[in-house]
């Protein structure tokens, strides 16, 4: 059964307004029998004064025997308050003058009250004597008895009429006062309580030292103070009790990573993060290599420390790009939520191998790491996190079974193509310093003469024999920077062949070499275009720079200051690709190019979709333009652009990239080529 609520304040009024109603009362009734007592004694006083007062003027009207003179004096009796009647009587006990009031008093409220206090003073009677004056003798002779009968209920009630007045006026200010300590005991005391409770009903079990109890400056040093300085002593003893049993159970006790229910717990609102903002994230499992060898050669103590120093590796390598958890025994989980591709995720993986395959000194014993590493991706490996776990620890194992120090995806083609680009990306460094690039060249020609008017340098990688496409690793250049030395590399490879055409043919023509927007960012590439062209003592005129509307468009006034420089100094400047990217018009008039290249995508649309490249010619001659068509394949394009005034084209109708010495062969020994000997 449910028990009824009651107010502290309730209670406290209750009790101040009986006990003040009790001592109300008290005081009442010690104030009745004080009063009481003191009007009794007046009263004895005021009837021996009244008897004196009348005693010789009733004596003299006895013992003349004057009834008028009696009555006379017995009316003046009359008049003094609370007296009912007054009776002379003779000696013999005959009445001799009656007097009395008319008005007649009701029965009061307090009749057996006023018997008890002043029934023995109702009636006073004194002797008359004969005066003394009428005979020589002392001796008194009785000649009468006065007796004077008082109206005591009147005097009870006129006694109690005032006494109630002070009875209210006792009662009114007993209930202010109640009032008044019932609102100062409000304020003080169940006010705090009251919040108190409210404090006490925010306490949140699983943190409870973040909700103390209020502690006013008021109640600082009393008991209610104190109760709730106790209080929150136990919150917070309590809290940092909770805290520790957390840590306990979302933690490793061996490393202090966080365990598998703390990682699950990490996934599940990464993915909820994710899921918002369409990100995407990697989750890494760690299986060391060996592991049970350390255990069982250096033992469980040295295995325990080797356990965490791993586990401080792996905190320092993911930094704050991550977490790294302890699932248990020499399993790990790193959840990387920046990486957001699958070749990130195969660059993190690849590094953090390296950093833990360096060797770990315990004690005098030297352990060299290993590990297995299975890597699965949001969404694209699972929407929730055990099944992100669970395929992490196959991709593991699938890594395993390959060798130690591997790493796989859950997704075999990923690990394919990833561990491709890693090859792609180390040969890359190694080709460079092994001199592996090569430059093919493809012709431009004149389209209405056949004439040859330029070439553009197009680099290659020949590795074991064998040449390697440039869509395969040009993309990885980009994005590793190795780009921007291969690009310098480019330029000066072009700078010598120029130099070398110079000297052995006498006659060179203008070389286009590509710039990647990279590249193009580089601070040092105008100083480098030009330190290059003087050292090989090549005329600027014979180096044109290619670049791509994106390289423009990331920073135009950066991209008009560059070109500036090198439109000044002498160089070629060429918009590759220009209409495939978001060219603004309003910027293009203030580019300082002097060449514009219709993509191969529009060509190769010719001659039934022409709109894009009549435009293209169009702007090329408002703006006093060269223009270039690439990849042009056959007769009917060709026979287009040549109608529409197209002034230089290339593609393999004319001639595919050759290599160095038989473009010369072909193109520059001779220098007698024309487009109808190399269009039969």
């Amino acid at each position: 059964m449910t028990t009824r609520f009651k107010s502290l304040t309730w209670k406290q009024t209750n009790l101040v307004v009986f006990t003040a109603l009790f001592f109300a009362v008290a005081v009442f009734l010690v104030e009745i029998a004080l009063v009481g007592l003191s009007t009794r004694q007046s009263l004895i006083t005021t009837q021996h004064e009244l008897l004196d007062s009348v005693e010789q003027p009733s004596t003299n009207a006895v013992w003349a025997l004057d009834d008028n003179l009696a009555r006379q004096t017995l009316e003046g009796v009359l008049k003094v308050e609370h007296v009912g009647s007054a009776v002379i009587e003779l000696d013999d006990g005959s009445l001799f003058v009656s007097v009395s009031n008319d008005k007649s008093v009701g029965k009061g409220a307090f009749i057996d009250l006023g018997n008890r206090l002043f029934g023995d003073l109702r009636e006073i009677s004194r002797p008359l004597y004969r005066p003394f004056y009428f005979e020589g003798t002392r001796q008194q002779q009785l000649i009468g008895t006065l007796t004077i009968f008082y109206d005591t209920q009147e005097l009870t009630n006129s006694l109690f009429s005032q006494l109630k007045l002070g009875f209210v006026a006792t009662l009114a200010r007993a209930l202010l006062l109640t009032l008044a300590l019932s609102v100062v005991f409000h304020r003080f005391l169940t006010q705090p309580i009251a919040r108190i409770a409210e404090a006490i009903d925010k306490i949140e079990p699983e943190s409870p030292d973040e909700n103390l109890l209020p502690l006013t400056e008021s109640h600082k040093d009393d008991e209610l103070g104190l109760v709730a300085s106790k209080f929150n002593q136990i919150l917070i003893q309590f809290g940092q009790t909770q805290s520790k049993l957390r840590k306990m159970a979302t933690r490793d006790p061996l490393t202090g990573l966080p365990n598998r229910t703390l990682l699950l717990e990490t996934i599940a609102v990464t993915i909820q993060r994710a899921r918002v903002h369409k990100r995407h994230f990697a989750l890494l499992f760690i299986d060391l290599d060996r592991f049970k060898n350390v255990n069982d050669s250096l033992g469980h103590a040295l295995g325990d420390q080797f356990l965490a120093r791993i586990a401080r590796l792996l905190e320092r390598v993911v930094g704050d790009k991550g977490t790294v958890a302890r699932l248990g025994g020499d399993e790990f989980v790193i959840l990387a939520d920046e990486i957001q591709t699958a070749d990130q995720a195969a660059d993190f993986v690849d590094k953090l191998l390296v950093q833990l395959n360096n060797p770990i000194q315990l004690n005098e014993h030297a352990i060299h790491p290993a590990a297995s590493v299975g890597i699965s991706l949001y969404p694209e490996d699972g929407h929730s996190a055990e099944d992100l776990i669970r395929h992490a620890d196959i991709a593991m194992y699938s890594a395993k079974a390959s060798g130690s120090n591997q790493w796989a995806f859950f997704k075999q083609q990923m690990t394919e193509r990833a561990a491709v680009r890693l090859r792609t990306e180390a040969s890359l460094h190694d080709a460079l310093k092994n001199d592996e690039f090569l430059l093919h060249f493809q012709p431009k020609l004149d389209l209405a003469t056949g004439a040859l008017v330029g070439c553009e340098a197009l680099i290659r990688w020949q590795k074991d024999g064998r040449l390697i496409s440039p869509m395969s690793f040009i993309p990885v250049a980009e994005e590793t920077g190795i780009i921007v030395p291969i690009g310098r590399w480019v330029i000066e490879q072009s700078c010598k062949v120029l130099k070398h055409w110079q000297k052995q043919y006498n006659f060179a023509v203008p070389i286009a070499v590509n710039v990647a927007s990279q590249q193009f960012s580089d601070a040092s590439l105008v100083p480098d275009i030009k330190q290059l062209a003087l050292r090989h003592q090549i005329s600027p005129e014979l180096l044109e720079i290619e670049i791509t509307e994106t390289s423009l468009m990331n920073d135009i006034e950066l991209a008009i200051m560059k070109l500036d420089q090198l439109k000044s100094a002498g160089f070629g400047i060429a918009v590759d690709d220009f209409g495939t990217g978001y060219s603004s018009l309003s910027y293009l008039r203030h580019l300082p190019i002097t060449t514009m290249k219709i993509d191969r995508c529009f060509v190769s649309d010719l001659p039934e979709d022409s709109a894009i490249a009549s435009t293209i010619l169009m702007l090329g001659k408002q703006l006093d333009l060269k223009i270039v068509a690439e990849g042009i394949e056959n007769e009917q394009q060709l026979e287009w652009l040549r109608n529409h005034q197209c002034g230089i084209g290339q593609g393999f109708y004319f001639s595919q990239p050759l290599p160095l010495e038989e473009f010369e062969q072909k193109y520059i020994a001779g220098n007698n080529a024309s487009i109808c000997e190399i269009g039969g």
